[in-house]
């Protein structure tokens, strides 16, 4: 048996694939899907489900739900008094899950189980499914992108195996996105784009924010923000859980209403009034509510479309999945805005459960890791006469060929035929030649066929004669492509003026698995025996965006000099640091190091730490991040503004996003709305680089930025070396001359190398280093370890004090390690990146 398992923000499901049959395996309430919801209570006792689901209201501080849109981060989950992680939440789906199948499929030895994860997830993000998927004791465990598993559901759903299809998923917490083609239902993913934080959950936050909080406001004395109040937090889980319910009914119904009585509420208000919810909502309303964002995805439709080469009267047909997706504004939105017809025949709250089925069968297992399937199969017979039979022992098409060569000679009169199990002959052929002898495959699974050959008496020749089986499946991936650019930070730059940018390592698309090699150079002296490292820092790169500044951090590997490297062994700046890498096709990396100068290969697989990546969104310290990285999309937005004097947002579409953040990050609570906010605020910052870099508006930004450069280096130009001022003088005219000739990217090089000129006078300059000590003491919502922060901070005031520049210039190093990245960092102008560009 192979498992399917749709590891779900709101509901999760399980198929099987089992004696070449698909089977969806139900809860033990008899429904197709699972809440992802646990309950825990007073006595320690754990419910999964519905029944879980149903405690949301009597019993919400014991319940846990929406975790996933948690996993790659440091969120801590609340339940019952206990800190749980993502991880183990979700590991206790997944054995809920798994419980489903072997209860009702009895004791089938599982071979393989596929879980899938959004198209938009990072490396983070997948690596704590693995790690949950592990918890629940699963073994043979593979990840497959969501949108992926859909196209094979639809595929296999529908008579129609050609064409190229958009799959439009839109689950509780996630928005993905492909374009995919199938050829004989074989289905190849051409591109796939995402939004992390975009599905049903929103639309429950959004009804919140802009329905039940006003109405509660103006019919009840409460303070402003009550949702932040203890005293109000059930009245608020409440509101939002009768908001999700109204929500679920207006896709069947046109009117709702979001409803809790006196008794679910259990709470009064400031003048001791008891506090209910009675408002009735439409089906126009809530479309009204929720019609940007639908827009937002439509327009991500029409990207993926055009940028692939494609027109809307291409695409055969778009396949909604995940249950948001069944709300008629969204089939309605998606058919008139793109006159593409929206497929119907699939269940969305079950068909990537499917899907990962069938990926689970098409999987050979071993170990803790798989490997697809060979399709191409050679029977080679030997006896009185010598033949070989070539055939695909995997097709998902109803019918295939047999190529028959024999080997040598055949005497004449010979003749072969071919038998399936229902008795359907091929007829007799004289075998005089190669044959192409077609076949029917009549079934799903393995299908028998007896191949006879006969000689010139008619007489059956059974040492020539062979059984073949030939398996039919639902479809098949030909490749799973990498989601996102995995990217190095590296310097760049000549000698003494280096800036940190990002080097692709893994590039969007690439088909998986895959693996390669590439070099740099290592950025920094280690020597054996010291306490230091050469850390590599990872990136979610987003295309035509290099900066680490606009990109999101992942994790980190640290080769430490004290345990990876022999006292008295030595890496110099600039030896060769070699990455070996390998990228498997749950979208999870390993690499090895390389180093020639020592005649070594470490082995780094354990030394990846993404938990360098995580950040915890969790109270205060989660809104703060969350409203750091949208403050620096508006300083970006203004200094873009300044530079072009005039809008660079024309038609308000980035403000009018910047604004809807804020909106959301002044009523929010919770970890969820934070992260939410931070990962459209990184998304924003790459948007207003990109609109710097669009023709239109590239050469007023590089004048104005060498305008500034040069006034920028003329306050500084008294501390600076004179080879460096005549350096940067000589730059800047070529930067000017450049950017008349219209060759901007010679000039963004200038600038960039005159921008390392400055940041090496800087860096040289007490004052410069204590402003900057002073940022990050100040930044407490970013680090890792609060007491370690606070040692590095008094020894950083220490060296202050003391006048110790290279001290100084150390333990901001230290605090820099010590610190999630925000994709924004001021010290990034201090502390370079370890590795050089190759």
């Amino acid at each position: 048996m192979y498992l399917g398992i749709d590891l779900g923000t709101s509901n999760s499901a399980v198929v099987g694939h089992v004696d070449g049959a698909l089977r969806l395996f139900k809860t033990a309430d008899g429904t197709d899907v699972l809440p992802s919801v646990i309950y825990l209570d007073k006595r320690g006792h754990r419910f999964i489900g519905k029944t879980a689901y149903d405690r949301l209201l009597s019993a919400p501080k014991n319940v846990a739900h929406g975790f996933k849109r948690s996993m790659g981060t440091k969120n801590p989950i609340s339940l019952a008094g206990e800190a749980w992680t993502p991880v183990e939440c979700s590991a206790e789906i997944i054995k809920t899950l798994v419980g489903q199948a072997m209860t009702e499929a009895g004791s089938q030895e599982i071979e393989g189980v596929v879980i899938t994860t959004p198209a938009a997830f990072n490396q983070m993000q997948s690596e704590d499914t693995i790690s949950a998927a592990r918890l629940a004791g699963l073994e043979k465990v593979s990840l497959l992108q969501e949108p992926v598993a859909a196209a094979l559901a639809a595929i296999s759903n529908s008579k129609q195996k050609d064409g190229v299809f958009l799959i439009y998923d839109l689950g509780g917490g996630t928005f993905d996105l492909a374009l995919v083609m199938s050829t004989a239902g074989v289905v190849n993913v051409i591109a796939h784009e995402g939004i992390n934080m975009l599905g049903g959950r929103d639309f429950d936050r959004i009804i919140f924010d802009s329905v039940v909080r006003p109405w509660l406001s103006q019919n009840f004395s409460l303070p402003a923000n009550f949702q932040a109040d203890e005293r109000y937090k059930h009245l608020a889980d409440v509101s939002k859980h009768a908001a999700e319910k109204a929500k679920i009914q207006l896709s069947a119904s046109e009117t709702a209403s979001i409803f809790a009585t006196e008794d679910e509420v259990r709470a009064t208000d400031e003048n001791g009034e008891e506090i209910y919810i009675s408002i009735d909502l439409s089906r126009e309303e809530m479309a009204e509510l929720v019609r940007d964002r639908i827009e937002d995805s439509i327009a991500l439709c029409r990207k993926i479309i055009a940028a692939n080469g494609y027109k809307n009267e291409d695409i055969s047909k778009i396949v909604p999945i995940g249950g948001p997706s069944k709300m008629p504004i969204i089939r309605e939105m998606l058919e008139a805005e793109l006159a593409i017809a929206v497929d119907s025949g699939l269940d969305p709250m079950t068909a990537v459960a499917t899907g990962a089925a069938i990926f689970a069968e098409s999987r050979e297992w071993e170990g803790d890791s798989s490997t697809q399937k060979t399709s191409k199969q050679r029977e080679t017979v030997t006896g009185d006469i010598s033949l070989s039979l070539d055939f695909k022992s995997r097709v998902s098409s109803e019918s295939t060929k047999i190529r028959v060569k024999p080997a040598g000679d055949i005497p004449s009169g010979f003749e072969l035929e071919i038998l399936d199990e229902e008795g359907a002959s091929s007829g007799r052929i004289p075998l005089n030649g190669p044959l192409n002898v077609g076949v029917s495959v009549r079934k799903n699974g393995k299908n028998r066929y007896m191949v006879n050959v006969f000689d010139q008496t008619g007489s059956k020749v059974e040492s020539a004669s062979r059984e073949i089986s030939i398996t039919r499946a639902e479809a098949s991936a030909a490749s799973v492509p990498m989601t996102y650019n995995l990217a190095v930070k590296v310097q760049h730059g000549m000698v003494g003026y280096e800036r940190n940018k990002l080097d692709i390592l893994v590039k969007k698309g690439t088909a998986l698995p895959a693996q390669g090699r590439q070099k740099f150079r290592s950025g920094k002296t280690l020597i054996g025996g010291d306490d230091d490292f050469i850390a590599v820092e990872f990136y979610d790169m987003a295309d035509d965006v290099d900066s680490p500044e606009h990109n999101l951090h992942i994790g980190n590997f640290r080769l430490n000099s004290l345990d990876e490297l022999e006292r008295g062994e030595r890496i110099n700046r600039g030896d060769e640091f070699i990455i070996e890498w390998k990228m498997s096709d749950n979208g999870t990396l390993s690499f090895a190091v390389e180093l020639p100068a020592l005649g070594r290969i470490i082995d780094a697989s354990n030394l990846y730490r993404h938990d360098d990546g995580g950040i915890n969104y969790e109270g205060e310290r989660g809104a703060e991040v969350a409203a750091t990285m949208l403050s620096r999309v508006e300083s970006d937005l203004q200094e873009l503004e300044s530079a072009l004097e005039h809008d660079p947002d024309p038609s308000g579409g980035i403000r009018k996003r910047i604004e809807r953040q804020h909106a959301a990050l002044s009523t929010s609570v919770d970890a969820d709305t934070h992260r939410s906010v931070a990962e459209e605020a990184r998304k924003l910052r790459q948007d207003v680089a990109l609109l710097k870099m669009s023709p239109e508006n590239e050469e007023r930004v590089l004048t104005d930025e060498a305008a500034k450069a040069e006034l920028s280096f003329d306050e500084l130009r008294d501390l600076a070396q004179p080879v460096d001022a005549e350096r940067h003088d000589k730059l800047l005219v070529t930067a000017r001359r450049s950017i008349r000739e219209k060759n901007f990217d010679s000039a963004r090089r200038s600038l960039g190398e005159m921008h390392g000129i400055r940041m090496k006078v800087l860096a040289e300059t007490p004052d410069f280093l204590i402003e900057i000590l002073r940022l990050l003491a100040n930044e407490r919502h970013l680090v890792v370890d609060e007491e370690l922060h606070d040692q590095h901070v008094a020894a950083g005031v220490e060296a202050a004090k003391s006048g110790d520049v290279d001290r100084l210039r150390y333990v901001i190093g230290q605090m820099m390690n010590n610190r999630v990245s925000t994709g924004a960092d001021a010290a990034d102008i201090v502390e370079l990146a370890h590795l050089l560009g190759s």
